[in-house]
């Protein structure tokens, strides 16, 4: 996957999760993300050659989940995540548009169109009732990796001009 749209996945993440009021965390920078992701990718290679050492084990959890490590694209984790909503129902959830109000003016303005980014990041909360349909499922994929490559990186992190900040 490439890097910097993991990035932007974290933050959209991190996003949802704070407008959920649904434990955050910290949001990281993109080099503070980096460093953690590179830590936990040398822990899994240790804690592979260590056959599951449960210290490693619990150290990688833990990044995982300050990273939202998969929050997108693992359906057990959006259907765990989903199950513990409350019923309220969110404006940021109904609609593409809806969930757009996690974006900067300016992030919404680098979308190719209006709803795209929330269409993305809504279509992956649709995986985990497709999982016992394998070609829905299959189909809902190929929806999100078109959806990917037209959204592009809109976040205002990777559009700084150097030096300002």
């Amino acid at each position: 996957m490439n890097p910097f749209r993991e990035y932007q996945d974290y933050v959209m993440a991190h996003r949802l999760r704070e407008a959920l009021d649904f434990y955050p965390g910290k949001l990281y920078s993109l080099s503070e993300y980096a460093t953690l992701r590179l830590r936990r990718s040398e822990l899994v290679r240790k804690l592979v050659g260590r056959q599951g050492d449960p210290a490693l084990l619990s150290r990688i959890e833990q990044i995982t989940d300050d990273l939202n490590y998969g929050f997108w694209s693992n359906p057990g984790l959006l259907k765990a995540f989903l199950r513990r909503l409350s019923p309220v129902q969110y404006p940021v959830l109904c609609s593409p548009e809806g969930f757009e109000a996690l974006l900067s003016n300016t992030e919404r303005l680098r979308l190719k169109k209006p709803g795209l980014a929330g269409r993305y990041y809504l279509g992956w909360l649709r995986l985990p009732e497709l999982l016992d349909e394998p070609s829905k499922f299959e189909q809902a994929m190929l929806e999100q990796e078109h959806l990917a490559e037209e959204l592009g990186l809109f976040l205002d992190e990777f559009h700084k001009v150097a030096g300002s900040g």
